[in-house]
């Protein structure tokens, strides 16, 4: 086999790799979104639990599914700010509680209640403005067209397969073992879902194919990671005992 067939076999597995840790990352980066949504807005949002043999296409579903819901709250939370602006709100509260005759114990408990979760307006506003979730939406919905969809994240990338050829590397082994084995697999499933009508189907149309894939999903990482900048900067740290 040529030099230029093995660089091309190469970089079909490095990329294969990188989109297999990019998923990871995609889910993790989703989670944390998940946590600070139930934190700020009051949802119930289950986290993603995401095993390596599961289907491409079912956690791209899970995940577009999750922004959607996100998405929809945010717009619930917006619109609601629209109708009753926080400065109303809390006049309307200050007001019923002089009105009560409340006392100044009560009256300083119910503006720790008001003002606990002053900062979620501020999360709202800044989202909706930014439309990071729409955008989020519209790039995976775009990305789950590909047709690497149909693979198990574990046809992408083993551990226990690097491992092995690691080892075997180390060795010196050159007969063909478990490792090559698994290579030989990964590169034949991607090269059968990654093949295009009317194109040869060589080994570096397929990695040109999956690196372009990789490239799309990085901007979707980083509007997960600008989401969750924008939602932590907002959020109010609270003081220690030792801070004045």
């Amino acid at each position: 086999m040529s030099s230029e067939s093995e660089k091309d076999k190469e970089r079909l597995v490095q990329a294969a790799k990188t989109f297999f840790f990019h998923m990871q990352d995609l889910v993790a980066f989703t989670n944390t979104l998940i946590e600070l949504f139930n934190s700020t807005m009051n949802t119930q949002i289950h986290s993603m639990n995401v095993k390596e043999d599961a289907n491409v296409k079912d956690v791209f579903e899970q995940i577009f599914a999750i922004i959607k819901e996100l998405q929809s709250v945010l717009e619930a939370k917006y619109n609601q700010m629209q109708k009753e602006p926080l400065c109303s709100k809390i006049a309307t509260a200050v007001c019923s509680m002089v009105e009560k005759n409340t006392s100044v114990k009560e009256l300083q408990q119910s503006a720790k209640e008001l003002f606990k979760n002053v900062h979620t307006p501020v999360i709202v506003a800044a989202l909706n403005s930014s439309n990071i979730l729409g955008t989020l939406e519209s790039s995976l919905s775009l990305l789950m067209t590909c047709p690497i969809m149909n693979l198990q994240l574990s046809d992408l990338y083993r551990k226990d397969t690097e491992d092995q050829s690691n080892a075997n590397t180390l060795e010196k082994d050159k007969s063909p073992g478990p490792s090559k084995i698994g290579i030989v697999d990964i590169l034949k499933k991607l090269q059968d879902a990654l093949k295009a009508e009317h194109v040869k189907n060589t080994t570096e149309s397929v990695a040109d194919q999956l690196e372009q894939i990789v490239k799309t999903m990085r901007p979707i990482l980083e509007l997960l990671q600008k989401a969750i900048n924008t939602m932590e900067s907002k959020i109010p740290v609270p003081k220690k005992a030792s801070d004045p």
